[in-house]
């Protein structure tokens, strides 16, 4: 056997979250030290004998991993530096779950859209643009959509629009603002999703998330309930989980007429919602993957 693996960190928006609070308990349990930063807080040195990444009094690069739980958000320079912060720690040979590289693509809706798609992956209809004359050009051929921020989660700032006029409005304002508009065929799904976790090759739980209008998220109050994980759900997911590059993801599903559809795949996935309604110890297999992700070494290029 190897050496034991002593010195690990959390990366988490919320050092005191549900997620994170249990993942550093199970980690502590195996006596590893665990440090719990967020990456915002980070203070990056360069010049001199070797680079500094400091959190508080802790010197990140001397982890021996680093589970990625959350990176926060905040305005463009704020995010490219915690992600190049991140990066830095790979570069010095630190294996990470998730990778930067990752988390990049699937945080940006449209990236993780094309490169599902490229995958033979089925997906709603979506226009991304710049300015509002191509978003009603949008509207009209989909003629009810939602419209979402390009960089979001937990359904956030989602707007469905099926009102030509109030289309014109929404999409004058973002213009106007400078947004991106990210316009997406609704599809009926009688006010469910299903969300499917993988880990590593294995996706293991679903839950039907049931929401009392068109959100089916849980942190828009959606409710989660067991739901069947069928061999062709588990393979849909695994093939999303590859195809953004994924140690880990929460991966969510529409039941439509056309079949089943993907719209996201997470790579800061929550899992108290699903807890709830599987036996699975998640904790326990995604720190056990977390170690072995440690032991296999940085896989970076």
């Amino acid at each position: 056997m190897g050496k034991p693996i002593q010195r690990v960190g959390v990366a988490s928006a919320e050092p005191e979250g549900w997620e994170t609070s249990r993942i550093v308990a199970d980690i502590r349990k195996r006596n590893a030290e665990c440090v719990v930063f967020d990456v915002a807080e980070t203070v990056v040195r360069v010049g001199g004998t070797q680079p500094r990444i400091q959190y508080k009094k802790e010197d990140l690069t001397t982890l021996e991993g680093v589970f990625t739980r959350a990176v926060p958000g905040g305005s463009l320079e704020q995010v490219i530096l915690r992600m190049d912060t991140l990066h830095c720690l790979e570069r010095l040979g630190i294996p990470f779950m998730n990778r930067p590289h990752a988390i990049e693509k699937a945080v940006d809706k449209y990236y993780t859209l094309r490169l599902l798609e490229q995958a033979g992956i089925p997906v709603p209809r979506t226009t991304v643009t710049q300015y509002a004359r191509d978003a009603l050009r949008a509207f009209r051929r989909y003629k009810d959509v939602v419209v979402k921020p390009l960089f979001g989660s937990g359904g956030v700032g989602m707007t469905r629009v099926s009102d030509h006029e109030i289309a014109r409005r929404v999409f004058r304002a973002h213009e106007a603002n400078r947004y991106v508009m990210y316009v997406q065929e609704f599809l009926e799904h009688g006010n469910r999703d299903i969300r499917v976790f993988v880990i590593g090759e294995e996706a293991f739980a679903a839950m039907y998330r049931i929401g009392s209008d068109w959100k089916t998220t849980i942190r828009q109050g959606a409710q989660p309930k067991s739901c069947k994980l069928t061999s062709e759900l588990a393979e849909l997911a695994i093939r999303c989980t590859k195809a953004i590059g994924l140690e880990y993801t929460g991966v969510d599903i529409l039941e439509t007429n056309q079949g089943l559809v993907v719209t996201e795949v997470n790579s800061s996935s929550g899992w108290q919602g699903l807890q709830k309604v599987t036996k699975v110890d998640i904790v326990k297999r995604l720190v056990d993957r977390f170690f072995e992700v440690i032991i296999r070494g940085s896989s970076y290029r």
